[in-house]
């Protein structure tokens, strides 16, 4: 309990420091909570539902979602937010005897907000294990070996992560996606681990510069 008080008190500080508000959840911060979930719909926080014979075998049950560490603030006048997300699975009757809520999941992520929507476009590192849907290919073949893109506009998409490929391609590959009026990155983390602090300047920092090559200021 102690570790987690400092934990709280650390980044409550961290937070104060840069002028952003801070709330262990988004609930005990009096926002909707369901707003911001709604403007996170998609992967990896929602994967796509199992087909009811897939593979091993169905669990009927519910995801539960859950913010905590919650960091509000202006970063380069852009709103920012960053946080941890929990996805729980609550299992109803998996066929053999489990019940109850299993199979948690924990990712830090950061996002800010962009002045125009622009097409959605979700890029991730290539690792051995395949994605959930097949993605496209954009013809760089920097960029086409190293990462999965998604997107509702190819053509958009490729011309963007072609101009991208020296930033994309600079430092460690990490996941991110554009929705609407959001970009957002995220990386698996231990329970309760908290915000790695020494990581957010940068992290933000990055995502800015995809939102300004992406989404020029009006």
């Amino acid at each position: 309990m102690d570790g987690f008080g400092r934990r709280l008190r650390t980044t409550r500080t961290f937070a104060a420091e840069r002028g952003w508000t801070f709330a262990a959840s988004d609930r005990a911060s009096g926002r909707d909570e369901s707003a911001l979930l709604e403007r996170l719909r998609g992967e990896p926080f929602h994967p796509p539902e199992r087909p009811p014979d897939g593979f091993p075998y169905p669990v009927p049950g519910r995801h539960r979602h859950r913010l905590s560490d919650v960091m509000r603030g202006a970063y380069r006048d852009r709103s920012a937010v960053v946080f941890a997300y929990t996805r729980e699975q609550e299992i109803l009757d998996d066929g053999f005897g489990r019940r109850g809520r299993e199979n948690s999941y924990h990712w830090i992520a950061a996002l800010l907000d962009l002045p125009a929507p622009v097409p959605r476009l979700q890029v991730t590192p290539r690792t051995p294990v395949p994605p959930a849907r097949p993605g496209v290919t954009i013809g760089d073949p920097r960029v086409d070996e190293r990462f999965h893109v998604h997107t509702d506009d190819p053509a958009w998409a490729g011309g963007a992560l072609r101009d991208l490929a020296t930033v994309l391609l600079d430092g460690p590959a990490r996941a991110w996606r554009i929705s609407g009026t959001s970009i957002l990155t995220w990386t698996w983390a231990r329970p309760a681990s908290g915000i790695p602090l020494d990581q957010v300047d940068a992290t933000l920092d990055r995502l800015s510069t995809l939102a300004g090559r992406l989404v020029p200021p009006a």
